[in-house]
């Protein structure tokens, strides 16, 4: 791939100095820089950028600015957002904005090379796609352009082919007219296939299908065949009119060329679930908890999906959304969130606005993995006898998503140090869910959890903080 041209906009020299060290270890990028937006999108206008990453808070115009003035121009431009996030309206904006890729400041460079290289790696997906795809139109064209005709009477002999079809079939014109089509026929080619064929056109319809021939000299060529019968004023069948192009690369090259093309949307898709999980772990980074929460509540949800009977794609769809549960905590005070000892009864309603806000930030979204992510951050505090909230939902009144996550959050926050308490022993994590079993969990997912606890424990084992 060619280098990656990226343009950065930060306005405080110190961090472009330090920026600069982090890019010089780096061969693959050519960075342009900006010191303010205005001075930003008139590089934009001049220059071609695979990647824009800014900082929002920027004197002239800030970063959300000139992400939507570069976005008019370009709706599939990649960003960069280097902010603390701090705000509920500014992560709403940066989720309206479709920002895939953050960096919080102050930037770490480990975290900094890891975004960037995703940023890079979705980049060279698009080249790739964009590369496929442009292959793809060569490929129709040389079809559109190599047009292989031949004409026969009623009784099948060959009365007219033109010069693409004796170059393709290596035969002259004088030894195929007056011959049956059987002459470029390859021994692969099943005899059913030409009885369909005479069947279809003898009623006078078209048929059309894939036709693997022989050539004079040996080779084989397959042919995209199109046959028509040509009738006379009184629609009695005169002779058949036969089109072939040839398709023989094409095949060959379609299935390497589907190899390519899965492995790009695999990708893409992989750096999908990787901002689901980046912007979970925001949350859990400014309440003192590690990535690996939101991670192993993300395993646990699966495993008691599958579980309870729900199919395979939705239960991937839960594992893909619960991460984001906690989100809301974007818009608790720190002060709260991190507080060591017990709130109080104000300082704890405070707190549960965390899962209207989650609700409030992602149900703008029409994305189906977001719209799922809402439904969990609104109701995974909601308890099976009705004593939860935001909402107060009793029973299966609380969604199926919710019911799971909220089993899964509860035993990996027991199970984890917090900065109000310690990790409790398994022992009392159990004796707390036969406890709440229809109180506070819906029962028959916590006997499901209980009786498959083994694999849950698994999971932590893997994903240890």
């Amino acid at each position: 791939m060619n280098d990656i041209k990226i343009l950065y906009v930060e306005d405080e020299k110190s961090i472009i100095e330090f920026v600069k060290i982090l890019f010089k270890k780096r061969s693959d990028c050519s960075v342009t820089y900006a010191q303010n937006g205005e001075e930003a999108f008139a590089l934009y206008e001049n220059n071609k950028f695979d990647i824009v990453i800014t900082d929002m808070i920027m004197p002239v115009i800030d970063g959300f600015e000139l992400i939507e003035k570069i976005k008019k121009m370009n709706p599939k431009q990649i960003f960069m957002m280097v902010t603390g996030l701090d705000s509920k309206e500014d992560l709403i904006r940066a989720i309206e904005l479709r920002i895939s890729f953050f960096v919080e400041k102050p930037i770490k460079p480990k975290k900094f090379n890891q975004v960037l290289q995703d940023s890079i790696n979705l980049v060279n997906q698009k080249r790739e796609l964009a590369l496929s795809n442009l292959l793809l139109v060569q490929y129709k064209h040389a079809i559109d352009t190599s047009t292989i005709l031949s004409k026969t009477d009623k009784d099948g002999k060959i009365t007219y082919v033109n010069e693409e079809f004796c170059r393709t079939s290596k035969y002259t014109r004088e030894e195929l007219i007056g011959k049956p089509h059987n002459i470029v026929r390859h021994p692969d080619t099943p005899s059913e296939l030409f009885k369909e064929m005479w069947e279809t056109i003898e009623s006078k319809k078209q048929w059309k299908g894939k036709v693997k021939n022989m050539a004079k000299d040996g080779s084989e060529y397959i042919a995209d065949v199109l046959i028509m019968p040509l009738l006379d004023t009184n629609n009695n069948i005169m002779e058949y009119l036969g089109i072939r192009h040839d398709i023989t690369e094409l095949e060959l090259y379609k299935d390497d060329l589907q190899k390519q093309l899965s492995m790009a949307v695999k990708d893409i898709i992989d750096t999908q679930k990787e901002v689901v999980f980046t912007m979970g772990s925001i949350a859990e980074t400014r309440s003192k908890e590690t990535g690996f929460h939101v991670k192993r509540v993300a395993e646990y949800s699966y495993i008691l999906a599958t579980l309870s009977g729900m199919a395979q794609e939705e239960a991937e769809l839960l594992k893909l959304s619960s991460p984001m549960h906690d989100i809301g905590k974007v818009g608790i005070p720190d002060s709260i969130l991190n507080k060591p000892t017990k709130l109080t009864l104000d300082e704890f309603e405070i707190m549960k606005r965390h899962s209207t806000l989650g609700y409030e930030m992602l149900n703008i979204s029409s994305r189906e993995i977001l719209k799922t992510s809402a439904i969990i951050a609104y109701q995974h505090h909601e308890k099976w006898d009705g004593t939860g909230y935001p909402r107060g939902l009793k029973g299966d009144e609380t969604h199926i998503y919710g019911r799971i996550t909220a089993i899964c959050d509860v035993f990996d926050a027991l199970g984890s140090d917090r900065c109000y308490k310690k990790a409790w022993e398994l022992d009392k994590i159990l004796d707390f869910f036969q406890e709440e079993k229809g109180k506070q969990f819906d029962p028959t997912l916590v006997e499901l959890f209980l009786a498959n606890l083994n694999q849950f424990l698994e999971i932590r084992d893997i994903f240890k903080d």
